[in-house]
């Protein structure tokens, strides 16, 4: 039950960003045209009158222009946000300096290590 509401919401959200929301004030906006002309006419006549586009109502109109604002950010936001744009090919970049450093380490006489030049005290030292 869990998984199945979890799919739900999440197909309700990507429906949402995607800009569905526009096409169901649509249909609900063909759904109401046909009702109201199916009352005074026959439901063939209503249901072609509704689809003919010559008489659109107010929820139409929201719609059209609720997915033309949809678009028209969407293609500015594709482009990088209207007159600014990021040119990220065309940009140099440095080339890289592969250098090995030129030091070596103090007292190491060979590739061993460090070499001893005390000797070792036979017994430990004592303070």
């Amino acid at each position: 039950m869990r998984r199945k509401f979890s799919i739900a919401c999440l197909l309700l959200a990507w429906l949402c960003a995607n800009g569905a929301v526009w096409n169901v004030v649509q249909v609900v906006a063909w759904a109401k045209m046909i009702r109201d002309y199916s009352q005074v006419m026959p439901a063939a006549q209503a249901v072609e009158r509704t689809f003919d586009g010559a008489t659109p109502c107010k929820l139409c109109h929201l719609a059209q222009k609720g997915q033309d604002a949809a678009r028209d950010s969407s293609s500015t936001a594709a482009l990088g946000g209207g007159d600014e744009k990021i040119l990220l090919i065309a940009e140099c970049a440095p080339a890289p300096v592969l250098v090995s450093p030129d030091f070596s380490w103090p007292g190491a006489v060979d590739a061993a290590g460090l070499t001893r030049t005390d000797s070792v005290p036979v017994p430990p030292p004592r303070v």
